[in-house]
């Protein structure tokens, strides 16, 4: 079988929790005998391909753009969507500027950041102007491409809910879990030799460094932060070096390796999203023998469940209460049992050939057909 990935333009440049997903489960699909040709966009030569994958339903404009370019391939295409509602997060934890946007109501703002893809499609690919048209809504565009993929693959069964919720669709899907590495993250060391506080993740007002640095001012307890600005985050980025203390330090440019060790340094790790879906540090930290803190935004606690500390984003004596008390905790291993049987790159890999398989269903194989051979069987052939 032969899959092309449509991945987001600027995925080399901009690193994220959605890169580290995107190559590792390819890589366990290839282990699986599956072939991934990684695109930013189709080519013209889509009858080699059994199957399209598509990724981020709020990537709106990229991705409507996609499938006009395969109407009329006849080949299946599923989306994995890596979103959630972020009603809460736009109204409450966005700079003044867009919390005004957010409050005019509906999708004010995702319809801004709609037309900022729009406009950076047309800047790469100015014929796009002319060959395409703007998508008009989020909503409008989110439910046409809901409506034209044969089946969606989320990380959680509360992430599917969320979508039905805000488009009003039922979604076709088959979850996909998110996943971590346990040949990399592991524990080592005795629980005696952990001190302080890890927070892993881009710095960025959606990940809420800014509180949980606000919530730990005066307590003395060591606060590690593992990761750069996001994209168009470097003034939030400034804000958080402009309010540590002595007792935080930042940390970036580390491997996948250097992550596991500090991992397995800390006592406890903190991700105080407005929300994650799930947020795989979660997993690492758990793999790594982390105390966990968290926040209830996104489908962390599907995942987490009662082995973890929650906070609200919004309230640092509500962060300052979890973190404290998690220090106290001991590792879950139930919890990274669980991790090492459900949430593993190689069970995202045998979820993700799953759905392959129940797409394609009587499609004849690219590698088996021929030139101007049918996409799909003849009953009784």
């Amino acid at each position: 079988m032969h899959a092309l990935w449509l991945i987001r333009r600027c995925f080399e440049q901009h690193l994220g929790g959605d890169t580290i997903q995107v190559l590792r489960t390819a890589d366990a699909l290839r282990r699986l005998g599956v072939e991934v040709t990684l695109a930013p966009a189709p080519g013209r030569d889509l009858e080699r391909y059994d199957v399209v994958h598509l990724f981020h339903l709020d990537r709106v404009w990229e991705n409507t753009a996609h499938l006009r370019a395969l109407r009329g391939a006849d080949v299946p295409v599923v989306l994995t969507p890596i979103f959630w509602v972020s009603e809460e997060f736009d109204r409450n934890g966005r700079s003044l500027p867009q919390r005004l946007l957010a409050r005019l109501g509906g999708d004010t703002l995702r319809n801004v950041r709609l037309a900022y893809q729009w406009a950076d499609q047309v800047r790469r690919e100015p014929r796009s102007v002319t060959e395409t048209r703007p998508v008009l809504g989020f909503r409008r565009g989110a439910r046409a491409i809901l409506d034209a993929v044969d089946l969606v693959l989320p990380a959680s069964v509360a992430e599917r809910l969320a979508m039905e919720e805000l488009l009003g669709v039922q979604v076709p899907s088959l979850v996909v879990p998110g996943a971590a590495d346990s040949r990399t993250f592991h524990p080592t060391g005795a629980p005696a030799e952990r001190r302080g506080v890890l927070c892993a993740g881009r710095i960025e007002p959606r990940k809420n460094q800014l509180a949980l640095i606000r919530a730990l001012a005066g307590t003395g307890v060591p606060l590690t932060f593992v990761g750069k600005a996001g994209p168009t985050a470097a003034a939030y980025h400034k804000r958080c070096l402009e309010e540590a203390g002595d007792d935080v330090r930042f940390l970036s440019g580390l491997t996948s390796r250097g992550i596991a060790e500090e991992y397995r340094a800390a006592k406890v790790h903190a991700s105080v999203s407005w929300y994650e879906t799930p947020g795989l540090v979660n997993l690492e930290a758990a793999l790594c023998g982390c105390a966990l803190v968290a926040t209830r935004g996104g489908c962390t606690e599907e995942y987490l469940g009662e082995h973890a500390r929650y906070c609200r984003p919004d309230d640092p004596e509500s962060i300052r209460r979890a973190v404290l008390a998690a220090l106290d905790d001991a590792p879950s291993e139930p919890l990274r049992q669980r991790i090492l049987a459900e949430f593993t790159w190689e069970q995202a890999a045998r979820s993700t050939l799953d759905a392959y398989q129940q797409v394609v269903g009587d499609r004849v194989p690219a590698a088996a057909r021929g030139a101007g051979a049918p996409r799909t069987k003849t009953v009784g052939a």
